[in-house]
């Protein structure tokens, strides 16, 4: 692990122990905590704090626009990877890419599948692990890194997600910026609500529903209900994954195509609702 000595860098001045990623969700809160590292470096981060931004292609574009905005705006660079997967060795490779070769098609999220041979599950979040994680720390593998600390945009008020993140047993250690200033979702929208830019999808209740890949299987049934009344063609490309592989993300609710029919009807449903957490954070 990292030299423990480092930490006596991490404070609530938002220095961090170095060497650190800075995972980037392209959310909110997220983008709080990097524009606060940004500051305590007097706009200039130290040339071993990596920001990176993993693109599943199945981001909406307001999600790109706003990482794009963040960089430009900020002078930050943010490496935008990509699970990229080749017919040699290594097989499992991280491409960088950028806003305008960022792919929007989910193709890094299906290349994933027909490598697999199976969607993925909320018993096997295997999107999770290797267009998120795996991504990300092959990334900072290829930079010269064997270990890191990296920095998650998690909030006082989600002290279990902080729990959980401590559980981790890579070979690096999360820490939580945000908690450590003890800072809240209220605190985040109230920095928005006065910014020049934002992000330019609704918070509802603190939350973006429509945040990370726009339909993922994770979301509650009710808040994928609500995106699809809105933008029922999202819906095309996680159908066409089910009916490819002949199989559902979820066997606990309808697939994509009956979410559809249901959205365009103000159904209320009484289907598990339950909303699953992953490494995927505002």
């Amino acid at each position: 692990m990292p030299a423990a000595k480092n930490l006596d860098t991490y404070d609530k001045s938002y220095k961090l122990p170095t060497p650190s990623l800075i995972s980037f969700s392209g959310g909110r809160t997220s983008a709080y905590m990097l524009k606060k590292i940004i500051d305590a470096y007097n706009g200039k981060l130290p040339k071993d704090i990596i920001v990176c931004f993993a693109n599943t292609g199945k981001e909406l574009e307001e999600t790109l626009e706003f990482v794009h905005a963040c960089e430009k705006r900020w002078n930050v660079p943010i490496h935008w990877l990509e699970l990229d997967i080749a017919t040699t060795s290594p097989i499992w490779r991280s491409k960088e890419v950028s806003f305008e070769t960022a792919s929007r098609n989910g193709e890094p999220f299906e290349k994933l599948i027909v490598k697999k041979g199976k969607l993925p599950s909320l018993h096997q979040r295997t999107c999770t692990i290797e267009l998120k994680i795996n991504t990300i720390n092959r990334f900072m593998r290829s930079l010269g890194y064997k270990e890191w600390y990296s920095a998650l945009g998690l909030r006082y008020d989600e002290p279990r997600r902080v729990s959980d993140s401590k559980k981790n047993s890579q070979k690096h250690i999360n820490i939580a910026p945000l908690y450590e200033a003890k800072v809240t979702n209220e605190d985040i929208l109230a920095y928005w609500k006065n910014s020049p830019f934002d992000l330019k999808l609704p918070s509802i209740n603190g939350k973006t529903i429509a945040g990370n890949c726009d339909l993922c299987f994770l979301k509650g049934t009710q808040t994928t209900l609500n995106l699809l009344k809105e933008r029922p063609q999202l819906a095309n490309w996680w159908s066409d994954m089910e009916t490819k592989h002949k199989a559902k993300f979820r066997t606990n609710r309808p697939d994509y195509i009956k979410l559809v029919d249901l959205s365009q009807k103000n159904f209320e449903t009484e289907l598990d609702d339950t909303h699953f957490s992953c490494f995927c954070h505002d």
